[in-house]
């Protein structure tokens, strides 16, 4: 039996040729990063423009778009730095349950609840490091690299959350692909929960990727215990998980 460190070695390889024979991962590899990189540099010019020509500030608000830059950079560099990965390798697995790769796992040396664990912990993992790089790369939002390293390990369960679900809910890659659009249309409470007054904002912690950019922006804003929303969330999304996981190795779909 080879060792586990070799059996993971041949897993990342196969991941990595699956993906790069895919135009659609590998733009959504890509994406994100290309969203940060506009962040960075369209945000100050669309600042400007819209501070020049009275709209933000104008005489109905005295908010400026300057004053958003941590929604945008909580959006892109925490909820889709954890999105993305997740879709990708939802994908992948949907990829194995047409084949009943996961089936036939039951007859492999490699056990069924390790593979699945694999599959879990790489979008994470991703996650966690596109977090990393985006949120400081983007800019306009200083935060503390402890505090990011808190959030960043928050903000990334939801990439294994993303694939087990779609995974589990989708037959195959065309309802796959109907899933992904709840997943964003989902991402618009983060939009739209940043204009809702407190405390009624607090009720949209509910939905735990909300919680993480609240936590962000508490941070950013270096409130008290600005931590708090982002562990509870992290943690609702890891029960969740971890019933998805239990699920996937009692019944590994057909």
């Amino acid at each position: 039996m080879l060792p586990a460190s070799a059996v993971l070695l041949r897993l990342l390889r196969n991941d990595l040729r699956l993906i790069a024979r895919d135009p659609l991962l590998v733009m959504l590899s890509c994406l994100v990063l290309v969203l940060g990189a506009v962040c960075r540099f369209v945000l100050p010019v669309l600042d400007a423009s819209l501070a020049e020509n009275g709209i933000m500030p104008s005489g109905t608000t005295p908010l400026r778009f300057s004053d958003t830059y941590p929604l945008w950079v909580a959006f892109i560099g925490l909820w889709q730095a954890a999105l993305m990965p997740g879709t990708i390798f939802a994908f992948l697995l949907l990829d194995e349950k047409e084949d009943r790769t996961l089936a036939a796992m039951r007859v492999t040396p490699v056990p069924l609840r390790s593979y699945l664990g694999y599959r879990a912990l790489l979008p994470a993992v991703l996650g966690f490091v596109f977090a990393l790089v985006l949120v400081p790369a983007i800019g306009h939002a200083p935060i503390a690299p402890g505090r990011l390293v808190v959030l960043a390990a928050c903000a990334c369960v939801t990439a294994p959350l993303t694939t087990l679900l779609i995974a589990r809910f989708a037959h195959d890659k065309v309802q796959g692909f109907a899933l992904t659009k709840f997943g964003g249309v989902a991402g618009l409470i983060i939009l739209f929960g940043w204009f809702v007054p407190e405390p009624w904002q607090w009720g949209l912690c509910a939905f735990p990727p909300f919680a993480v950019a609240k936590s962000f922006w508490l941070a950013v804003a270096d409130t008290p215990f600005w931590w708090v929303p982002a562990v509870l969330g992290a943690l609702a999304q890891l029960l969740a998980i971890g019933a998805l996981l239990r699920r996937f190795a009692a019944r590994p779909p057909q």
